[in-house]
């Protein structure tokens, strides 16, 4: 080695693995966060944590194998069930278990509950595969208001945390914390389970299941076992809201939870590991925000995620992901007007389109109370009384929804002549 080569090593700034230190930083940053939030704030953060780990078992699912669940409200509610009813056992004091390993029992009944459901689904592919994890839990959901000795009837079931090493688990705090360490090393699992060889084969599969089968692997028995252990940190997350809940009903099988954690992974981003956990975050806390404000609040979250799929598939952490290869930050400065074009255009968008939705929904829950003597119909809304007759009160609206169009594409427009040449190559290339 020459003396140039030594000094340069030997001078060579040690590398700065940034992944690890945001990882850090979120990790304390969850940890310190109960000390700040009020009460309620830290029950939503909760919920926002077992929602961030049940899409992301739902995407070990479709993102390693592309194989799309309807029916994984089937292993979230089993797992709730599974561990109520050990809550119960360990209340009325015939069986003694910790409190903090009682979703152990989430994740066992998930597992079993997925060894079944997998056999049966695995064997078909696309639709088909869609259709009967769909089948199995409508079957569930259908069953359970009658199985009372197991689901508790049309009431359901409840328990009570015990106190467990001095710890009451009765506040918030302390729920939080260990739903937060579950939560973790959970996530940790999955993340270190795509690293595996059967993850990795797992990859292989939803590229190409045919080639998989020609280099001699059992191809259905690898989904059949990755559909095992996404059934099973579902199952897990289920355990961690029974506790955070105390109470389980029939209900949790229901087909709209199972369409929830797909719109929760597909608007954060189904392609990353990290997509599935930013939109749970983002859509548990937009629907705890926004149903507090309006009735309509799953009307816009519909609207979102057809929006996401059209124009954004890739998902929130998908664009943050382009953007952060392809953009530089001498390049943001010729973009910006561009961006804040789109920006002002999605917000004319929305706005348009939440009045109109609003005043709909005002003039057809009760549109006689809203009746004034003259015999037009008036709302209140935003603040100010609407004339739901006067040519202004539609032509606002529209016209925001219209402006909100014309800026947005315009500004999409203006951002793609904005990126040079080089970094188009390379993001269709």
């Amino acid at each position: 080695m020459s003396a140039a080569t030594a000094s340069s090593t030997r001078t060579r700034a040690p590398t700065v693995h940034w992944s690890r230190v945001v990882l850090l930083v979120t990790v304390l940053a969850l940890v310190a966060l109960p000390t700040v939030l009020p009460h309620r704030a830290i029950a939503m953060v909760t919920q926002m944590q077992i929602a961030a780990l049940f899409a992301l078992a739902f995407n070990i699912l479709w993102r390693q194998t592309r194989l799309l669940s309807f029916g994984h409200a089937a292993f979230f509610g089993i797992g709730m069930f599974a561990t109520i009813h050990i809550m119960r056992a360990v209340a009325a004091r015939s069986a003694f278990l910790p409190l903090p390993l009682l979703p152990i029992f989430g994740l066992m009944s998930g597992l079993v509950l997925g060894v079944i459901v997998g056999f049966f689904a695995t064997a078909r592919t696309g639709t088909y595969f869609a259709m009967i994890t769909l089948a199995f839990a409508e079957i569930i959901h259908q069953l359970s208001p009658q199985w009372e000795g197991i689901f508790g009837g049309e009431s359901g079931l409840s328990s009570m945390r015990m106190a467990w090493a001095g710890l009451s688990f009765g506040s918030d705090k302390e729920v939080y914390y260990l739903v937060l360490v579950w939560c973790l090393a959970a996530m940790a699992t999955i993340h270190y389970f795509t690293l595996t060889p059967l993850g990795r084969l797992a990859f292989a599969l939803g590229d190409n299941e045919q080639r998989v089968r020609f280099l001699g692997y059992n191809a259905p028995l690898a989904k059949t076992f990755v559909f095992i252990v996404s059934a099973m940190f579902t199952g897990l997350a289920g355990g961690l809201l029974a506790i955070a809940n105390e109470n389980v009903d029939h209900t949790i099988f229901r087909a709209s939870l199972s369409g929830q954690v797909v719109i929760h992974t597909f608007i954060g981003g189904a392609g990353t590991f990290l997509g599935p956990i930013v939109g749970a975050t983002a859509m548990t806390m937009f629907s705890s925000l926004a149903a507090d404000l309006t009735r309509l609040w799953v009307l816009y979250q519909g609207l979102l995620f057809i929006a996401m799929v059209m124009y954004l598939p890739q998902g929130i952490v998908g664009l943050a992901v382009d953007c952060a290869a392809h953009w530089r930050w001498r390049e943001l400065g010729p973009r910006l007007p561009s961006l804040l074009a789109v920006l002002g255009g999605i917000i004319l968008l929305t706005a348009g389109i939440v009045f109109i939705a609003e005043f709909l929904a005002a003039l057809a829950t009760n549109p006689f109370a809203r009746r004034t003597d003259h015999g037009v119909l008036t709302v209140a809304l935003c603040g100010a009384t609407w004339d739901g007759a006067a040519l202004a009160t539609w032509l606002l609206p529209l016209c925001s929804v219209a402006g909100g169009v014309i800026l947005t594409r315009l500004g999409a427009a203006w951002l793609s002549h904005a990126v040079p040449a080089g970094v188009q190559q390379t993001a269709h290339g």
